[in-house]
Formats: structure tokens, C-alpha cells, sequence
């Protein structure tokens, strides 16, 4: 059964609270409405969609993938100067970027809800799919979320908090998390090194951000953007007729890692649709794949798991702009109406 999980109290509308960047709340509800439009879908809605989201996530889920103090400063006062690094609202002078709060609905710090809804949506997807074999989750991705801080607009990570929790219940021994957002998966790469039941895969820009600035800085400190993912596929720019061979070669390659073939009981994918050519996010420029490239890009990694009888959790990741809606809807349209 393919589920499709779509929790309004998930989606965030970073609108609301005086925030300017271009992560439309449309590319949710929009690629549901026009799903619904089908006749067909529309009829047997009731099989496909599912709109609640029972579970939720406590602090004690979010200190499994972040350290003590992290945490404490996002269950503290100290909540809306940790938003405001993630998001990264502040420039270095002081004065806000992309922000402005008296545009705001609501106060900064009650986006931190919003976020730990959009947590549960992932854990809820990882449990469906364990049950069912497939969920299509219509929020998450927040990939850049480290352990010890947020940045690239995620405060925390719902991937690591989803997989740890579901380690924790014994729901599965092993996980993989592949991601094909355009940027690489930093904060993913770091927390799992400290978990040897996840193994991580990113295809991504080779060049800007989060690889925009030198491995080590002039003093020698490691920048933890380039955090190993156990396979990374770098994508240089003009590169992107090379992107669907490469990441089939990453996916076969994460599978015979240690020389024979293994099996997670799980997969979570970051299926950002940012490296779509008509993405409206300044970042993504060097990398652009065409529509038919996005879709092509999606039925190999539904295929590979599908194939393999291993179950899958997607959650959105990375899609800015006016277009991204189109993506998401031309793999769940495919998706619902032939498999």
C-alpha cells in the first residue's frame, strides 16, 4: 500500500512569522490538491491519504541525536537565537536578513513547534512504512541539523531523531538515508557516525553552499560541513547528464558496502526537489536537471527499494519557489496511478 502522509500541523509557514524565504507552503498543498483533482485519486482518497499524525516528539527524542546543551537552548528562552542562526535571519553586522518580524503573526519562538511537528511526521512515515512498505511524508528533510547546532533552515534533524527513535523501539536494526536534496546532507553525515545501524548516501552540488568555504579555515579547524556520508556523489556543474548513472552506481555501491549485499529494514529519502532546473533558490544554480530528469531521478529510487522489498519513508527536503509543487506531484501522480 503507498501511503501519502499529509499533517497540516506539519506544514511550516515560515510566512507567519516574518520570514522571507522562498519555502512555499504551495508545494504541500498544492501537489495534494491537484493529486485530488484526478477523479480516480480523489474516489479512493480515503486508501492513500492520511491526514492525522498521532505521534509526537519529546525532548528525550531529541537529545538522542543532539547534545545536552543544544537542546537545552531549543526548550529554553534561548529558542528564538537558535531559529535565527538555523534560519539564518541574522547577518554578520547585526542587522536581519530575509526577516521581518513586524511582518510576523506570531512570535519567532513557536516556529520551534511547528518544527517538532514536522519531527513526528517523520517518525510517523518511518513507522508506516515498516508497516506498510512505503509513506510518502509531505514535509521534512532537515538535513543541515547537527548535533550541536542548526543552520541551512533546519533547527534540528527529524531524519536522525526518526531513525534514533526507531532504533531505540527495536522497530528496525538497520537504516539507510539517502539524499538527494541539492545540497549535501552535513548535519545527517555528522549524527550518524555515531550510529553504526545508519549508513548515509547524498548526491549533491559539488561546489557552493554548504561547500563553500575551505575544508579548514586559516587556524586549522574542521569546517562540519564536509562530514563524510558513507558514499558521497559530488555533482559538478554541466555534470547532469551524469547524475541518474551516478546515483545508480552510489545506491549499488551503499548496498555491497562491506563486500557482500545487505538489506536495511529501512530507507529514509530526502527527496528534495531543489536540484530542478526552475528552483528559485540563488544556492542551487549549479545544479539543474529537467523535469523528466526529476522524475526519472525518483522511479529509480522507488524502483531500487521497491524491487528489494525494503521499506521507504520520503520525506520532501529542499524545493524553493513558485515550481516546486510540480515536481513532487509528477513522482506521487506516477506513483499512485501505476504501481
Amino acid at each position: 500500500m503507498k501511503n501519502i502522509l499529509n499533517d497540516a500541523e506539519s506544514i511550516i509557514n515560515l510566512e507567519m512569522f516574518g520570514i522571507a524565504i522562498p519555502a512555499l507552503k504551495s508545494r504541500k498543498t498544492k501537489t495534494i490538491e491537484v493529486l485530488l483533482e484526478d477523479r480516480e485519486l480523489y474516489q479512493s482518497k480515503e486508501e492513500w491519504l492520511i491526514t492525522d499524525n498521532p505521534y509526537s516528539i519529546s525532548r528525550t527524542d531529541v537529545e538522542r541525536i543532539h547534545s545536552a546543551e543544544y537542546a537545552s537552548s531549543l526548550f529554553s528562552e534561548k529558542v528564538e537565537d537558535s531559529l535565527k542562526e538555523a534560519y539564518e535571519l541574522i547577518n554578520s553586522d547585526g542587522t536581519f536578513n530575509r526577516y521581518y518580524p513586524e511582518k510576523a503573526e506570531v512570535p519567532l519562538k513557536e516556529l520551534f513547534t511547528q518544527v517538532l511537528h514536522t519531527c513526528g511526521g517523520t517518525y510517523y512515515a518511518s513507522r508506516k512504512a515498516l508497516e506498510t512498505g512505503f509513506c510518502y511524508f509531505m514535509g521534512g528533510g532537515m538535513h543541515h541539523g547537527h548535533k550541536d547546532f542548526g543552520h541551512g533552515f533546519c533547527p534540528t534533524n527529524d531524519i536522525m531523531i526518526a531513525a534514533a527513535r526507531i532504533l531505540s523501539e527495536k522497530r528496525a536494526e538497520k537504516i539507510w538515508i539517502i539524499d538527494v536534496d541539492a545540497h549535501k546532507g552535513d548535519g545527517t553525515a555528522e549524527i550518524a557516525r555515531d550510529f553504526s545501524s545508519v549508513k548515509t548516501l547524498s548526491i549533491h552540488m559539488a561546489d557552493g553552499w554548504p561547500l563553500d568555504k575551505p575544508e579548514y579555515d586559516s587556524a586549522g579547524n574542521f569546517n562540519p560541513a564536509y562530514f563524510p556520508s558513507h558514499i558521497d556523489i559530488p555533482i559538478k556543474r554541466g555534470e547532469e547528464d551524469f547524475y541518474i548513472p551516478r546515483l545508480k552506481a552510489g545506491l549499488e555501491k551503499l548496498e555491497n558496502l562491506h563486500g557482500e549485499k545487505e538489506k536495511p529494514d529501512l530507507a529514509i529519502v530526502l527527496l528534495g526537489v531543489d536540484p530542478y532546473e526552475k528552483d528559485e533558490l540563488p544556492s542551487t544554480d549549479s545544479l539543474k536537471l529537467t523535469e523528466e530528469q526529476m522524475l526519472e531521478r525518483d522511479k529509480l529510487i522507488f524502483h531500487f527499494f521497491n524491487s528489494r522489498r525494503i521499506a521507504s519513508a520520503y520525506t520532501m527536503a529542499g524545493g524553493y519557489g513558485r515550481f516546486s509543487w510540480k515536481v513532487h506531484y509528477n513522482f506521487l501522480h506516477w506513483l499512485l496511478k501505476n504501481e
